[in-house]
């Protein structure tokens, strides 16, 4: 079965339908070539002036739109795909609106006597999609990579939705390790962190200073089991398992990797890399273990700049 006919059906649609593609281009091209003969195609800029008891080339279009039934974008249309493929570089089989999409084509007639291999069927032949493919224009269906990329990234361009989504895939551990690797996005989390680490300890001081006046109004004596110190708490405990992973990822990653370059001669400017990334690796552990032994997790500016790389 395909779609809700069986497969026998549906290569007579198929061949049925091809038929009916051959005299609807036939009837495009027939459009066009008349339009282009009550109009032919002036070079840019070479607008002729129209005699007073004259027609311009809009309004004879119009005239012609409206007298077979059509508007004028679409006979303009026809008229411009005609200018572009004359009645010798067409080539049968292939639709109008390939054509019409391969007109932009930096050497159409060239490109379109080599048409893509369709995976699906085995065969070269052309389509709308793979026309767009061709020109760069936006396809119907993205199929390769960068064809996803650009589908996903206009979804994602309220931030609402954005903020969802990189949530989401951030999930996956895949996802997640790419993203790090990539420069540009491991100092964008760095920053944010870094801001983050501030707006805390503003939060927490504010949390104290809360609950230190709640309990002077509690006079009863009575314990009170804030709801939002017991979610706070077990926040805090996720942020130290985090700590922990991200600690003990850094140290099973060194075990794997620090053997491998064994017997290799490091650069200078490798050398130089490697000094200075262990210096931002010292400072960092020397942060960890002053937030975890006094509780103070702020940054001094000279750490702070350190670790931004400056």
């Amino acid at each position: 079965m395909i779609g809700n006919v069986a497969a026998s059906r549906y290569h007579e649609l198929v061949a049925s339908s091809l038929r009916q593609v051959e005299v609807h281009c036939a009837a495009q091209w027939a459009l066009g070539d008349a339009a282009l003969e009550i109009e032919p195609m002036r070079e840019w800029g070479g607008h002729l002036r129209v005699p007073e008891d004259g027609q311009s080339v809009e309004e004879a279009l119009r005239f012609f739109a409206e007298d077979v039934g059509l508007s004028v974008s679409t006979v303009r249309t026809y008229r411009w795909v005609a200018a572009k493929w004359p009645a010798e570089r067409r080539v049968a089989g292939v639709s109008w609106e390939v054509h019409k999409i391969l007109a932009s084509a930096e050497d159409p007639f060239e490109v379109i006597a080599h048409p893509p291999l369709n995976e699906r069927t085995g065969c070269r032949s052309w389509d709308g999609d793979a026309a767009k493919r061709v020109v760069g224009w936006k396809t119907s269906v993205p199929v390769t990579v960068d064809e996803k990329v650009e589908a996903v990234a206009d979804l994602v361009r309220d931030e609402a939705v954005a903020c969802r989504v990189v949530v989401d895939l951030l999930k996956r551990r895949e996802v997640a390790l790419v993203a790090m690797r990539g420069g540009d996005a491991r100092y964008m989390v760095n920053e944010i962190q870094f801001e983050q680490a501030d707006e805390d300890d503003d939060l927490d001081e504010e949390f104290r200073d809360v609950l230190a006046h709640e309990r002077e109004d509690d006079g009863d004596g009575e314990r009170f089991d804030d709801p939002a110190a017991i979610v706070r708490g077990w926040h805090k405990q996720m942020e130290f398992a985090d700590l922990m992973a991200i600690c003990q990822g850094f140290i099973a990653g060194a075990a794997r990797l620090v053997p491998k370059p064994r017997g290799h001669e490091f650069s200078e400017r490798q050398h130089a890399q490697v000094g200075s990334t262990l210096e931002k690796l010292r400072a960092t552990a020397d942060w960890i273990e002053t937030a975890v032994a006094t509780g103070r997790t702020g940054l001094d500016e000279a750490l702070a700049q350190l670790l931004r790389g400056r």
